[in-house]
């Protein structure tokens, strides 16, 4: 049986298996930084609502079943425009390590390129520890650009220092 993979805009019909996809990815205390009891409906919701409305949101499926989803949206600054930030990717641990997420990446960053030649960088904020996640974020074209001492408190109680990446989009047409 062939596997029919497809990267798609998402739309709010889809905010019931993100949520669901969220939840599976939160079970791993270094898949994201939210607490599993963080990820509400309304959470999902809501960065549904802004990424459709300033940003973007893409959904990757596989057999029609949603196992990956990256989003990015603007933080509501004129002076900050030209940026999307609070990016976050996820894909289900299932169908990590087999270049889904990469993929997935890929056609957000392109059509970050495409559409939306007013958008100079992408933002995002990794765990400095992570050397796994930063070497695939730099493989993307991410540059570290700053470090936030002891920042995050992780599942253990214990501090952990994120990292300020940044890409900037080489179609920048802004003003």
């Amino acid at each position: 049986m062939s596997e029919e993979l497809e990267i798609r805009m998402a739309q709010l019909s889809d905010s019931t298996d993100i949520y669901q996809l969220y939840q599976r990815v939160a079970d791993d205390p270094q898949g994201i930084i939210r607490a599993k009891s963080e990820i509400t409906t309304e959470y999902v919701q809501n960065f549904i609502s802004n990424s459709m409305n300033t940003g973007l949101i893409l959904v990757l499926t596989l057999n029609h079943q949603i196992i990956g989803e990256i989003h990015a949206y603007r933080y509501g600054i004129e002076a900050l425009d030209h940026n999307l930030g609070d990016l976050t990717i996820v894909i289900h641990p299932r169908y990590q390590g087999k270049g889904y997420g990469k993929k997935l990446f890929e056609a957000f960053l392109n059509r970050i390129e495409q559409l939306f030649p007013d958008i100079l960088r992408v933002e995002l904020i990794t765990r400095e520890q992570n050397l796994k996640t930063r070497a695939f974020y730099s493989s993307l074209g991410f540059k570290e650009e700053g470090r936030m001492s002891n920042r995050i408190r992780n599942a253990e109680g214990h501090m952990e220092t994120p990292l300020q990446m940044a890409w900037m989009n080489p179609d920048y047409r802004g003003n």
